[in-house]
């Protein structure tokens, strides 16, 4: 399978991803498989891997106020950031230079 192939994916995989959580089996298969994917295609040191561990899919910080919807919503969030970092390395391998 090619690159953008592979990338494409775990993109499209983001979407069945939305109603659980990051502490859910799915979730970790598919943050493991993409990374392992990233590294395959740019180097496991590389910024792009780099630059998807750091999307967050947690709260950046807690308190102890914080209920479940913070939780849900930073999750969301972290999907919609992956779902478009993968889009942007995509259109990169499409149009190189």
């Amino acid at each position: 399978m090619n690159s953008l192939l592979k990338l494409k994916r775990q993109q499209e995989e983001i979407e069945g991803l939305g109603q659980g959580s990051s502490s859910s089996r799915e979730f970790s298969s598919w943050r493991q498989e993409t990374e392992k994917t990233l590294k395959a295609l740019f180097g496991k040191d590389s910024a792009e891997v780099q630059e998807f561990n750091a999307i967050y899919y947690t709260p950046v910080f807690l308190t102890c106020r914080m209920g479940d919807e913070a939780f849900e919503e930073a999750y969301r969030n972290g999907l919609e950031e992956a779902r478009v970092f993968l889009l942007s390395l995509m259109d990169r391998i499409r149009r190189p230079g």
